[in-house]
Parts: structure tokens; C-alpha cells; sequence
């Protein structure tokens, strides 16, 4: 037998997909109507975007001070504020992710997020366009009571009704003689890098399991194997397929993490889901074979 004709072949450096520099400053119009403070990651690779959500009463300040005192790693931090200015009380002041209190300021029995959501969404949409050029699975939810909420539903309304791609506008011929609704279903983004909610739940309650693939952590304070702290935990994981779940100590109500022991199982968590600048043989280049 004769032996196959060489083709010749030829190398060509490739950049790693999990490289990256620092991401634009998003401005103020660019992601309009919200109002925030931005912090690119201090070794300038933006691998991942932590959006933060602060709770019920509060407002942006101390989480962009927390955002940055965490110091992860290849990780940009974006804080917003709530929407919603809560009357009455002094300055300064105090804003509402979605309605809690009836005219009168008596606690809503069933509060409804769903308003704040979409804003949300063109939020992601926004923060995942060409002009932007973040990916969905690099966004990092974190919210603090009223906040955590938002951040669970945000999550487990784009693993229900997924993020069109912004890139993905046209569908080909062949794609539409194939079945244009596969193909829009395709084109959907339903995951995103991570989501932290710290004592607060969904207040959705899914009635199966629906198996979202965002990654969950929960940090509660309510007592361990009590009625309550199962609902609660039970709602999480119907909606979601990975949770893990953080237990604080009952005593200091619905405080954020205190101290090291709290904070470790969290640190845990994002040691595990944040990217990572990848290594191939130190700092050497990755090479594709071209023919």
C-alpha cells in the first residue's frame, strides 16, 4: 500500500476563552435607568461580574465598601441600587428592591418581585452585548435579605424563561427550514456563573422539580431542621439542581456573614464557581494545527 499523501500543517497561536483584560467601565447611560458604583477587578482580568444587591431600607454605599474589601480574584464588582425610595423615613436614604408595605406601611402578605425583574433582565442583556462583552455563565449574583430574593429570582427567572443572545439575531435558512422554534430555543441563555442569596428565599415555589442549572448557595440563620428553614430550603432546591446550603448562627437574626467561620463555606463556594485565567505549560502559548 502506498502511504497517504502529507498534507502539510501549520501552527497558529489561539487565545485562551477564559482570558480576558479589564472589561469597559459601563457608564451611566449605558445601563440606564440604574444607578450604581463599578469596581473592575484590582489585576485588571475581568474573568468574572459580581452584581450585588443590598437589603430591604439600605442602600448601595456599603456594599460597593464590602465589593471591594472581598478583593476576589479576576473579578469586577457592580452594585446597584434599588429602585424604589421607601417614604417616611429620615436620611439617609433608604430604598426598596421591589413593594413590601401597603399604603398604610403594613407588611405586604404576598410581596411580588416580579417588576424589578425585568429591568433586570435588559440589565444582563445589556451587560452581555458585543459593546459589553460579558458572558452569561461569567455573572455572579449576590443579595443580602430583601436583595437575596431578587437575586434567586432573577436567577430562576432566566433558568425558566432564558436571555435571548444579543449576537444571535438572524437565524439562517437552514436553521429556519430545520424548525425556527428549535432553533430560538437554542439561542436562549438560561444559565448564569452563580447566585448568593444571604437570609432571604425564592418567594416563588415551584410545584417540581425543575432542575436550573445556576449554581446556589444560601446562607440562612434559621433554626436548623425547623419547619420554617425547610420550606425555605425545599423551594431552593425544587427550583434549582445545585444548592448548597450555609448555616449561620440563629442568634443574630438576619445579620449578614459575621466573622471567619461564617464568611469560609462562602469563600468555599466561589472558589469553586468564579473562573480562572487558564495555564497551559506556564505562560507558554496554545497552539491550534491548521491545514
Amino acid at each position: 500500500m502506498s502511504a497517504p499523501p502529507q498534507t502539510p500543517l501549520n501552527l497558529r497561536p489561539t487565545a485562551s476563552s477564559s482570558s480576558a483584560g479589564p472589561r469597559p467601565i459601563p457608564t451611566q447611560s449605558l445601563l440606564k435607568p440604574w444607578t450604581f458604583d463599578y469596581t473592575p477587578s484590582r489585576d485588571g482580568k475581568d474573568l468574572n461580574l459580581l452584581i450585588m444587591f443590598h437589603g430591604l431600607g439600605d442602600s448601595k454605599g456599603p456594599f460597593s465598601k464590602l465589593g471591594t474589601s472581598l478583593n476576589l480574584p479576576s473579578t469586577a464588582v457592580l452594585v446597584l441600587n434599588a429602585p424604589l425610595p421607601i417614604p417616611f423615613l429620615e436620611s439617609p436614604e433608604h430604598y426598596s428592591w421591589y413593594n413590601t408595605f401597603d399604603p398604610l406601611f403594613n407588611p405586604l402578605p404576598t410581596p411580588d418581585p416580579s417588576p424589578v425583574l425585568r429591568p433586570l433582565r435588559s440589565l444582563l442583556s445589556t451587560l452581555t452585548s458585543p459593546e459589553v462583552g460579558w458572558d452569561l455563565t461569567q455573572i455572579h449574583l449576590f443579595g443580602w435579605g430583601q436583595g437575596g430574593t431578587v437575586a434567586l429570582e432573577l436567577a430562576y427567572s432566566i433558568g425558566r424563561e432564558g436571555l435571548s443572545s444579543s449576537s444571535s439575531s438572524s437565524v439562517s435558512s437552514s436553521s429556519s427550514t430545520s424548525g425556527a422554534g428549535q432553533s430560538d430555543d437554542k439561542r436562549l441563555r438560561r444559565r448564569l456563573g452563580s447566585a448568593i442569596s444571604i437570609c432571604a428565599g425564592l418567594l416563588s415555589f415551584p410545584s417540581s422539580d425543575l432542575g436550573l442549572e445556576t449554581p446556589v448557595l444560601y446562607f440562612t440563620r434559621q433554626a436548623p431542621k425547623s419547619a420554617v428553614q425547610s420550606k425555605s430550603v425545599n423551594a431552593i432546591k425544587r427550583a434549582f439542581k445545585e444548592v448548597t446550603v450555609v448555616q449561620g448562627d440563629p442568634k443574630a437574626g438576619e445579620a449578614m456573614p459575621r466573622g471567619r467561620e461564617e464568611w469560609e463555606g462562602i469563600m468555599r463556594f466561589w472558589g469553586q464557581v468564579l473562573g480562572r485565567e487558564d495555564r497551559w505549560k506556564g505562560e507558554g502559548e496554545v497552539f491550534e494545527v491548521v491545514r
